[in-house]
Protein backbone atom coordinates (compact mmCIF):
# COMPACT_ATOMS: atom_id res chain seq x y z
CA UNK A 1 0.00 0.00 0.00
CA UNK A 2 0.73 3.33 -0.56
CA UNK A 3 1.63 5.98 1.83
CA UNK A 4 3.13 9.36 1.88
CA UNK A 5 4.84 11.10 5.19
CA UNK A 6 6.30 14.16 6.45
CA UNK A 7 10.31 13.75 6.99
CA UNK A 8 13.11 16.22 8.06
CA UNK A 9 16.26 16.11 5.91
CA UNK A 10 18.96 17.48 7.58
CA UNK A 11 21.06 19.73 4.56
CA UNK A 12 24.49 20.97 5.70
CA UNK A 13 22.97 21.77 9.48
CA UNK A 14 19.53 23.10 8.27
CA UNK A 15 16.60 21.13 8.98
CA UNK A 16 14.33 20.37 5.85
CA UNK A 17 10.83 19.14 5.69
CA UNK A 18 10.02 16.92 2.70
CA UNK A 19 7.36 15.14 1.72
CA UNK A 20 8.40 11.02 1.01
CA UNK A 21 5.84 8.51 -0.74
CA UNK A 22 6.95 4.88 -0.23
CA UNK A 23 5.20 1.42 -0.26
CA UNK A 24 4.71 -0.53 2.89
CA UNK A 25 4.48 -4.00 3.74
CA UNK A 26 4.35 -5.09 7.43
CA UNK A 27 6.53 -8.05 8.95
CA UNK A 28 4.50 -11.37 8.39
CA UNK A 29 4.97 -13.64 11.28
CA UNK A 30 6.37 -16.77 10.64
CA UNK A 31 4.65 -20.32 11.24
CA UNK A 32 6.89 -23.04 12.98
CA UNK A 33 4.85 -25.10 15.20
CA UNK A 34 2.43 -26.44 12.58
CA UNK A 35 2.78 -29.37 10.09
CA UNK A 36 6.00 -29.15 7.88
CA UNK A 37 4.25 -28.91 4.90
CA UNK A 38 2.19 -25.47 6.68
CA UNK A 39 4.90 -23.98 8.23
CA UNK A 40 7.16 -20.45 7.09
CA UNK A 41 9.86 -18.13 8.00
CA UNK A 42 9.09 -14.74 9.51
CA UNK A 43 9.02 -12.39 6.71
CA UNK A 44 10.58 -8.74 7.70
CA UNK A 45 8.68 -5.04 7.22
CA UNK A 46 9.73 -3.52 3.68
CA UNK A 47 9.68 0.04 2.30
CA UNK A 48 10.16 0.82 -1.24
CA UNK A 49 11.03 4.10 -1.47
CA UNK A 50 9.14 5.84 -4.44
CA UNK A 51 9.71 9.59 -4.30
CA UNK A 52 10.97 12.37 -2.41
CA UNK A 53 9.97 16.43 -2.96
CA UNK A 54 11.56 18.97 -1.33
CA UNK A 55 10.57 23.14 -1.11
CA UNK A 56 8.51 21.85 -4.35
CA UNK A 57 11.56 20.10 -5.84
CA UNK A 58 12.04 16.16 -7.05
CA UNK A 59 14.60 14.81 -4.78
CA UNK A 60 13.97 11.35 -5.81
CA UNK A 61 17.67 10.99 -6.97
CA UNK A 62 18.91 11.40 -3.29
CA UNK A 63 17.02 8.09 -2.04
CA UNK A 64 19.94 6.13 -3.43
CA UNK A 65 22.22 8.09 -1.02
CA UNK A 66 19.99 8.57 2.17
CA UNK A 67 16.87 5.55 1.83
CA UNK A 68 18.54 3.95 4.64
CA UNK A 69 18.37 7.15 7.25
CA UNK A 70 14.58 7.96 5.30
CA UNK A 71 13.68 4.08 6.43
CA UNK A 72 14.65 4.54 10.14
CA UNK A 73 12.62 7.35 10.69
CA UNK A 74 10.06 5.72 9.31
CA UNK A 75 10.71 3.14 11.76
CA UNK A 76 10.86 5.28 14.56
CA UNK A 77 7.20 6.98 13.45
CA UNK A 78 5.71 3.06 13.26
CA UNK A 79 7.20 2.39 16.87
CA UNK A 80 5.66 5.84 18.63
Amino acid sequence: MQYTKTVTLDINGSEVEAELSFNYTPEVQGVYDALPEDCFPTEPEEYELIKLVAEDNDCSWMLEYIGDSLIDQLGEDNES
